[in-house]
């Protein structure tokens, strides 16, 4: 496999992590549990700022050379590329929810909690799409010319949770996500 394929199928290992414990926090907000909220925060912010800045634009740089290259599916490209803008627009109503939280407004946890389900599923879906539909498509489609060309298009950023840390930013998330990493109960 190319290594921009490498690179987007880690992309999607990781952010089923966060949005796993995305899950988690919000199955203990519906069960009235007062969940970290700064977490959750840094959460949406990470899903969103990688995937807008980096990640979704590599993709849409393979799926319209899929396209070129006379794939048969246009529709599951055309769906996954219009998908990539309204990922951000839900991303950014649940960041405004919880913004809310931060700030002491009063919103009412149905909404809250149905703007954070809607952002998971959301991306589970989308995800799902890609790796079980677009991406072996592209796989079939797509020779070594294109994926060089495609590496010399897409944009170059190190991953701001995974690479190296930023000592601040997502500092609360990559700390869950190192304790959860060497807990005991992630040995077994």
């Amino acid at each position: 496999m190319h290594a921009v394929m490498t690179n987007l199928a880690q992309d999607h290992a990781r952010l089923t992590r966060v949005l796993d414990l995305l899950q988690g926090l919000l199955d203990r907000f519906h069960e009235g549990v007062e969940p970290d909220f700064e977490l959750m925060q840094e959460m949406v912010e990470y899903i969103g700022t990688y995937a807008d800045i980096v990640h979704h634009p590599t993709e849409d740089i393979i799926f319209r050379r899929v396209l070129e290259k006379g794939a048969g599916q246009h529709d599951v490209f055309d769906v996954l590329m219009r998908q990539h803008a309204g990922l951000s627009a839900v991303s950014k109503r649940f960041s405004k929810s919880l913004e809310g939280i931060l700030n002491e407004e009063v919103l009412l946890r149905e909404d809250v909690e149905a703007n954070g389900r809607e952002l998971v599923a959301t991306m589970r879906a989308h995800l799902q799409l890609e790796d079980a539909e677009a991406f072996p498509i592209a796989l079939q489609y797509l020779d070594d010319d294109d994926w060089v060309a495609i590496e010399a298009e897409a944009p170059v950023a190190e991953d701001p949770l995974f690479g190296t840390p930023d000592p601040v930013r997502f500092r609360a998330l990559y700390r869950c996500l190192y304790e959860q990493a060497h807990s005991p109960e992630s040995s077994e």
